[in-house]
């Protein structure tokens, strides 16, 4: 069986996870899909698990790298393999609810132009508590026509691609996943293809982003600017886009990037990794402006790091914006949130 759907699963080291999410997608109500496993020469138990669940159910396809190629790659290996008319990527510490495919295939339906279909995405903690849920803070659902959803996605907003199903066109319109910009490819991806397509989104929660201590997103340093900053010379060349919304689009991810200095700034400080802290101010000052903002920011660090109860105020901010920022996401129904917990059972 060929399937309508291609679920893009890389995995590395992590045979537990991988035997969670795989169990996450063949629980799905809809049920024209195949899952491709592309394991990055894990060395365990991780071809074991994969291949006892093909033998289960043969929806279920495995590959396995004789050397490790790196996660973004694989990601992308996994999508320069895609033949069926939908795809979507998993990692492997990612679950989905059942619904996922179900809800995402009727957007299309709703909306037969559209290149995406998403769904909400919960970001949660290895307990299932709620930490962040994007489309929350969107106005609305349903269709946007370019490139109004593009300027929904900024401001770290954009869909979370746990739960995004895309058309095969959309690698046709956006191009396939560019490892130089890192990170954020995601996020790259996704802005171009709503800047110039339009793309149908859903609010209803349809799977979790888990956090944690392992999670890349936890690492990042401020070698991420260069990504954004990729993002924007592409914005800026994308002859698809609409010239007036190319220059607006690129400016306000330009002001993203700086923000995403501004919190691995804090965040380095927060922790006690002060030299990525000192780094993000340089990257300010140096490379990515205002300069007279890296230098504030590197005023801060040298205050903070000097003395002890700036940090302690530092944290307490920290923590009070965390807290905020999880407080739509703590409105979930409690049936989908025991959903959630219930998939992330090992």
């Amino acid at each position: 069986m060929s399937g309508t759907i291609t679920t893009i699963l890389p995995t590395f080291r992590r045979p537990q996870l991988l035997r969670r999410a795989l169990r996450s997608v063949l629980r799905q109500t809809y049920q024209d899909f195949r899952v491709c496993v592309y394991d990055n020469a894990s060395g365990d138990e991780t071809e074991a698990v994969a291949r006892e669940a093909a033998a289960a159910d043969r929806r279920v396809v495995y590959f396995g790298h004789p050397t490790n190629i790196g996660g973004a790659a694989n990601f992308l290996f996994g999508m320069r393999r895609v033949d069926t008319p939908y795809f979507s990527f998993l990692s492997d510490d990612d679950v989905l609810l059942p619904d996922f495919y179900e809800t995402a295939i009727a957007g299309f339906m709703r909306s037969p132009g559209a290149l995406m279909s998403a769904a909400s995405t919960v970001e949660v903690d290895e307990a299932g508590a709620p930490l962040f849920e994007p489309l929350a803070l969107w106005r609305r659902e349903g269709v946007f026509e370019p490139p109004s959803g593009a300027f929904a996605m900024l401001d770290n907003r954009h869909p979370t691609w746990t739960t995004a199903l895309f058309r095969r066109e959309a690698i046709d319109r956006a191009g396939y996943l560019d490892l130089e910009v890192g990170g954020p490819s995601d996020l790259d991806f996704e802005l171009r293809l709503a800047a110039s397509a339009p793309i149908f989104v859903s609010r209803r929660a349809c799977g979790a982003y888990v956090r944690h201590a392992a999670a890349h997103s936890m690492a990042e340093t401020p070698d991420v600017a260069a990504g954004f900053a990729r993002i924007c010379r592409k914005i800026d060349e994308d002859t698809l886009i609409e010239t007036d919304s190319r220059k607006k689009l690129a400016a306000r991810v330009r002001r993203q990037m700086r923000m995403k200095l501004i919190e691995i700034w804090v965040k380095g400080l927060v922790r006690g990794d002060d030299a990525v802290a000192r780094d993000a101010a340089l990257a300010m000052r140096d490379r990515y402006g205002p300069r007279a903002g890296g230098s504030l920011l590197l005023g801060g660090w040298r205050a903070v790091t000097a003395i002890a109860p700036l940090r302690a105020l530092l944290r307490a901010v920290e923590n009070s914006r965390l807290g905020m920022r999880a407080r739509p996401a703590r409105s979930i129904e409690p049936a989908r949130l025991g959903q959630i917990r219930e998939a992330l059972a090992l």
